[in-house]
């Protein structure tokens, strides 16, 4: 009888396990945590299976899109504290930092030629579609294993064109997947500990890692977050702080931009983007955080998404962001994938503008706008309608990226991004429309939005930045009257009407500290409070 998480696991090809093989591999590639993991466990059931040792593999090549000091030295972190746990455990982690000096270029292949099998992550956006087409090619079985979310992607059905429609599959799963969760502590027996000699040049963790990014032929103009640190230990205390000091005012206070030690946000998703945190571990701290919890508590019954898990709306609010809104995107972007499983792959190359193509699910040229292809039917129509209407402001990208606007509560979002990897939950919502707004078409608006994200965010170039983008533009939306220039029936958000709602003097105070020249508007604080 099939067991529930096999609904996790995708073959990627017909190819059997190779007996004659010395090892199990893991190529963490996007689940880089050695606990809460579904992909980790499976390889390790694999590699107790087979008797044979197992091998994490994790690497970090220079060559991807948007490659940066910030997302080198956030993942970096990382790996320095998956080594440090690895060791404790007695795992064979096999950590591979590509430099000038060292290539990484056909090093799976090269892990492969020994290998019995090789067990990846089925992650559906970004260069990792690409890669699992590539190494589906390897003459021996390789299996993804999907751990985006609680609920397994392929059970989820068609795509959605609302959250409304996906979170009532969600709830009816929720208490089945969540007896199947991950591992909190994987089991590693001592087999699947047996020292193995690596095939490759192991990465040497710098004294000054610091000293090391600067040194690297990568966009060194988009500098590391000092306040934020990669690593499950750093991602784990941060969530601890949430439950404790935000989550019992999330509810009322999620939307309210402030400066990030006073607002609700929970500040999760980068450590939750690079897989330093799993989701699950993050709904177990929510759902116990007044108590113990357990699957009893759920009311079945209810069409209320504040009245679910438990009785508690804080508790509710959270999980309904973090789980049906964070697999919308995810669900979304998979089936995109597993609809083109079969097409030819082509990595991204250097010097090229990288742009997401969601025929291929890689970097390929893109053979029309991304918006004709990825939005509803009314959506396109509209925006099309009126793509020749006249804007009162049209900004060029380097407008944009330089918080060079006439709108100062925009300027403030985007210095927020540049400066922290980071834009508040609610004015990112704000940026995004904004940029249609004032673009001279919605495509040039939608690749604005896509390259600004996915260089500065911290939790870009994820399912859920494409979907948010995407949703400035009517995915997983309706159409909202009156009908508007340059938004047709596009849901309109501005500025002064954010002002009107929320209390932003904190938010400014917050921006200024960042960076001096963003001001107030006049008056505006005063007015406020």
């Amino acid at each position: 009888m099939p067991e529930f998480n096999d609904a996790r696991v995708r073959k990627l090809n017909a190819e059997p396990v190779r007996q004659r093989g010395q090892y199990v591999v893991y190529w963490m590639q996007m689940f880089r945590r050695l606990n809460h993991n579904h992909a980790l466990d499976y390889a390790i059931a694999a590699a107790k299976h087979l008797k044979k040792p197992l091998v994490v593999y994790e690497a970090l090549k220079l060559n991807y899109p948007w490659a940066s000091a910030r997302i080198h030295s956030f993942v970096l972190e990382g790996m320095q504290a998956n080594a440090g746990r690895a060791r404790k455990l007695g795992l064979n982690y096999w950590p591979f930092v590509e430099t000038p000096d060292s290539a990484g270029r056909g090093l799976v292949k090269k892990l492969a030629a020994d290998a019995a099998m090789i067990v990846t992550d089925d992650y559906p956006a970004y260069i990792v579609p690409a890669h699992n087409r590539a190494i589906a090619k390897l003459d021996l079985a390789v299996h993804a294993v999907d751990a985006n979310g609680v609920v397994p992607l392929s059970l989820l059905g068609k795509p959605v064109a609302a959250a409304a429609h996906l979170r009532p599959r969600i709830h009816k799963l929720f208490a089945e997947s969540w007896a199947n969760r991950s591992k909190v502590e994987p089991e590693f027996d001592g087999l699947a500990k047996t020292k193995l000699e690596a095939p490759l040049p192991i990465w040497d963790l710098p004294a000054d890692l610091p000293r090391f990014v600067a040194g690297l032929p990568i966009d060194q103009s988009v500098p590391p977050v000092l306040a934020d640190v990669g690593g499950t230990e750093i991602g784990r205390q941060r969530l601890h702080e949430f439950v404790r000091d935000k989550l019992p005012r999330y509810a009322a206070e999620r939307s309210q931009p402030d400066d990030p030690e006073r607002n609700s946000a929970s500040g999760l998703s980068a450590h939750l983007h690079f897989g330093h945190l799993g989701i699950e571990e993050v709904i177990d701290a929510t759902l116990n955080a007044n108590g113990p919890w357990d699957a009893e508590m759920i009311n079945p019954k209810t069409r209320n998404k504040d009245d679910f898990f438990c009785r508690d709306p804080n508790v509710n609010s959270f999980l309904d962001e973090a789980i049906t809104w964070r697999d919308i995107g995810h669900h979304w972007s998979a089936e995109r994938g597993v609809q083109n499983a079969e097409l030819k792959t082509k990595s991204w190359q250097t010097g090229e503008t990288p742009s997401f193509n969601f025929e291929t699910m890689d970097f390929s040229p893109l053979s029309r706008g991304t918006l004709e292809r990825v939005l509803p039917p009314w959506a396109w129509a509209t925006l099309n309608k009126h793509a020749g209407d006249r804007r009162e402001y049209v900004y060029s990208l380097e407008h944009f990226e330089n918080a060079d606007t006439h709108d100062e509560l925009w300027n403030a979002a985007q210095t927020e991004l540049v400066k922290t990897g980071r834009i508040h939950n609610y004015l990112r919502m704000l940026w995004g429309k904004k940029v249609l707004e004032w673009s001279a078409s919605p495509e040039e608006a939608y690749r604005v939005l896509e390259h600004l994200n996915n260089k500065y965010a911290l939790d870009g170039r994820d399912p859920n930045s494409y979907s948010g983008i995407l949703w400035c533009f009517g995915l997983f939306d309706r159409p909202w009257p009156p009908e508007r220039e340059v938004f047709g029936s596009i849901r309109y958000m501005s500025s002064a009407n954010t002002a009107k709602k929320f209390k932003l003097a904190g938010y400014y105070e917050y921006i200024r500290r960042l960076d001096g020249r963003v001001s107030d508007p006049a008056g505006q604080a005063g007015r406020l409070f």
